[in-house]
């Protein structure tokens, strides 16, 4: 059997939001949506609502074994898969457990260093232990300021020394991820001497256009699972709309006339290289969700789609025309001809200009 074939192994995980991360593989691999999934939940006798999924799914703390029981089940996991899964979050439950038990013990209390004790070298004396209550209060708290201190300073230095290699890189070398800097508003100009650099799009209902092709992103009908296409703009399904969010993020929500309201997103905040374009649920992917876009006017004018999770692009592979082709992130480049959208307003704002249209 393909690894493909295969459902994700929750073994891997050593932690609660590493749980979660296979949870959204499950999910991914499952093929199914929010509302698949609640029924086949119902169908099995378990009680799952879509929007706890959604948020199980979008938090990184630990789901009740209840839980997991009812979605693992409802994804189409065996009993002995579905029997690892429980093994495993009662095995993370376990040592969270063991934690906080640390955590909460009294001063007194012998309590396991989670550090490992440096060992005294040959020839050097150990320093004798100084008892708590000999101690002068804050002594511990001065102790580690001036470390702290110096740690700070070394570490603003060594930014400050990336920032600068960056923002030369940024000037002189056209191939990188980013052609300029960014604006507060979410867009980037390419050209730090363009007088007028290309606005972001007001937020509104849009058709995304890849300029390239000139088709337009879309969901395909009869898919279970909502994947995001290129197709004849006439045909776009369901309705896009562009929302601003704060720090110069931006959400592409959709209109399900069946399922309602959803963003585009990357799934399963896949930070992988090729990884698939998809609508669902508002947050249920966090930052695969929210994208950038960056103003360019090469290899065409328009913008660039960055999803904030990565900083990759939204891009046809290949800058392929073939109607029906998957929009994935994949690496910016300046010259790569299906990472540039323009944005067609619909409906009140649909005589105005393509947003990313110059003069």
């Amino acid at each position: 059997m393909a690894d493909a074939d295969r459902a994700p192994d929750p073994r891997e995980a050593r932690s609660a939001r590493e749980f979660v991360a296979a949870l959204r593989a499950l999910k991914d691999w499952s093929r199914l949506t929010y509302r698949e999934l609640a029924a086949r939940a119902d169908a099995l006798g378990d009680v799952l609502p879509r929007s706890t999924v959604a948020n199980m799914l979008a938090r990184a703390t630990l789901p009740r074994e209840e839980l997991v029981a009812a979605f693992v089940r409802a994804c189409g996991v065996g009993p002995a898969e579905l029997t690892v899964w429980l093994a495993v979050r009662k095995g993370l439950a376990t040592s969270i457990e063991r934690g906080e038990s640390a955590e909460r013990a009294e001063p007194g209390e012998p309590v396991a260093s989670a550090e490992p004790v440096a060992p005294v070298e040959r020839g050097e004396a150990a320093a004798p232990a100084v008892p708590a209550a000999s101690r002068p209060a804050g002594a511990g708290a001065r102790r580690l300021r001036v470390p702290v201190l110096s740690a700070a300073l070394g570490l603003t230095v060594v930014v400050a020394a990336v920032a600068a290699v960056l923002t030369w890189r940024t000037h002189h070398d056209g191939g990188g991820e980013g052609d300029g800097s960014a604006a507060k508003d979410g867009s980037v100009s390419v050209s730090p001497d363009d007088p007028a650099p290309t606005p972001p799009p007001a937020p509104g209902k849009y058709r995304i256009r890849a300029v390239h092709s000139s088709l337009c992103l879309s969901e395909r009908r009869t898919d279970k699972t909502a994947w995001v296409y290129q197709v004849p703009c006439a045909e776009v399904f369901p309705s896009f709309s562009l929302r601003r969010l704060d720090d110069g993020l931006w959400q592409i929500a959709t209109l399900h006339p069946e399922h309602g309201p959803g963003c585009s997103g990357i799934m399963g905040q896949s930070k992988a290289e090729g990884a698939w374009l998809g609508d669902d649920y508002c947050e249920s992917r966090g930052a695969g969700e929210e994208f950038r876009l960056e103003a360019v006017d090469r290899p065409a004018e328009g913008f660039r789609l960055r999803p904030a999770h990565t900083g990759q692009c939204l891009a046809l592979p290949g800058g392929t025309t073939r109607r029906w082709a998957h929009v994935v992130q994949l690496p910016c480049r300046s010259d790569a001809p299906g990472q540039v959208f323009r944005f067609d307003p619909v409906g009140s704002g649909a005589k105005g200009r393509p947003a990313g249209a110059k003069g």
